[in-house]
């Protein structure tokens, strides 16, 4: 009966706490400390969307492009996928750590 729970506790990784080599090693290679969006509960950078497009793409490409097509908002939903904010992207690297 026991042995879900047995295997979920075998699967978490510890976290580097500040003072041991990992820590320091962390923060050699990515530049930020392991805590350092430990208290954010959403993510402060904005990413691109189909309603938020004009703020990451110059008017001038904009006025050469259909921006109502299917294209383009694919295109737009790509890129938001693709790319990765400052969090996502420390995120990851947490994962990687491990």
């Amino acid at each position: 009966m026991a042995l879900p729970f047995y295997l979920i506790k075998r699967q978490e990784l510890p976290e580097p706490k500040k003072g041991q080599k990992e820590w320091n090693l962390f923060t050699e290679m990515y530049g930020k400390e392991w805590n350092t969006y430990a208290g954010v509960k959403f993510d402060p950078e904005e990413k691109i969307t189909e309603f938020n497009y004009e703020k990451f793409i110059h008017k001038q490409i904009l006025k050469n492009m259909d921006t109502s097509s299917d294209e383009f908002k694919n295109y737009i939903k790509m890129l938001n996928l693709t790319t990765k904010t400052q969090y996502e992207r420390h995120l990851d690297n947490q994962e990687n750590f491990k």
